[in-house]
């Protein structure tokens, strides 16, 4: 067969019974990789290749038999992660020595040539030691690193990561083949602070430098002029009495108006207490509309403020009732 046709149809291939190698483990260890390498052998067949690798890789962790190395190899393979197909295929021919029979090894040596050519090296170094380096999140030493990093072709995330220091980042995009030389540079380590220490505040700036006092701008408070808002509405709750008052002394005039025997000094005197009222009410609503516009301006545009961040009074407002006329009295 081919090599490419050897790695699609791994599945037909596949080990399917755990080996005996492993049977000179304890029994309970054996028992638990028997029982995960056959659930890898079924999941792989149902093409759930991410488990099935899963499954092959804690078997071969139990018992570390070779024949195992070439399923895990199947596995990373159809998962297009050829780097580890190419390292599983080569420990399966170093482990598994003159005990692999002559096809086996042609085969797979053919397929370990094809996937060299979709495997890509990258020797990485860092400004730093002990730095440790993960591929598309998977951790695969510290540095130094005593060998260059095989990467399946294609974008690759390399995350390096120190005690104490940020994390750095790098995206690369290798072809088949390649042999890259990667430095990472790390960062310094984080500023110590001192146990018990609160948050550091920064002193404020001098005046005429960026930050300082004269570059702030005065802060505008702002207040709602209550006094204001409460003549309002007493003058509008006033207007509203005395236009009940109005009506009725109508209604009392025009009562008396219709008696067929009127006194002519009751008229008079319903008639001035209903043009009283009357204007006692248009008095006091337009002292309301007044008072309430007045207020309505003392809230959006607010008070000024004095040199030094004083605010100016509030202008004060206060209404004289005379019997036949209302004055507003007032400091603004």
């Amino acid at each position: 067969m081919t090599t490419s046709r050897t790695l699609a149809l791994v599945a037909a291939a596949i080990v399917s019974g755990f080996p005996g190698g492993a049977l000179a483990r304890p029994a309970d260890k054996t028992a638990e990789a028997d029982a995960r390498f056959r659930r890898g052998v079924e999941l792989y067949k149902e093409a759930d290749y991410g488990a099935a690798l899963t499954e092959f890789r804690r078997a071969y962790a139990l018992a570390p038999a070779y024949q195992v190395l070439y399923n895990v190899a199947g596995a990373c393979y159809q998962l297009r992660d050829y780097a580890c197909a190419l390292r599983a295929f080569e420990r399966y021919l170093t482990d598994g020595g003159a005990q692999i029979v002559a096809d086996r090894r042609a085969e797979v040596e053919r397929d370990i040539a094809v996937l060299r050519g979709r495997v890509a090296t990258v020797a990485l170094s860092t400004s730093v030691p002990d730095v440790e380096i993960a591929v598309d999140d998977v951790p695969v030493g510290r540095t130094p690193l005593a060998e260059p990093l095989l990467m399946s072709a294609g974008r690759r995330r390399i995350v390096a990561a120190a005690a104490g220091r940020p994390a750095v980042t790098r995206i690369i995009d290798v072809a088949g083949g390649d042999q890259v030389e990667l430095r990472l540079e790390i960062p310094d380590a984080y500023a110590a602070q001192p146990v018990g220490a609160g948050p550091r505040v920064a002193a404020p700036a001098p005046p005429g430098q960026p930050g300082g006092p004269a570059d702030r701008a005065p802060r505008r408070e702002r207040s709602v002029p209550v006094l204001p808002w409460i003549a309002t509405g007493a003058l509008a709750a006033g207007a509203a009495f005395t236009g009940v008052l109005a009506l009725s002394a109508s209604s009392d005039l025009t009562a008396k108006l219709d008696a067929f025997e009127a006194d002519e000094r009751d008229i008079q005197s319903a008639s001035t207490r209903k043009a009283t009222l009357a204007l006692t009410t248009d008095l006091l609503a337009g002292a309301a509309v007044v008072v309430g516009g007045v207020a309505l301006y003392l809230t959006v545009a607010g008070g000024s403020e004095r040199p030094g961040g004083a605010r100016a009074s509030s202008p004060s407002i206060r209404a004289a009732v005379a019997p036949s006329s209302l004055r507003l009295l007032g400091a603004f």
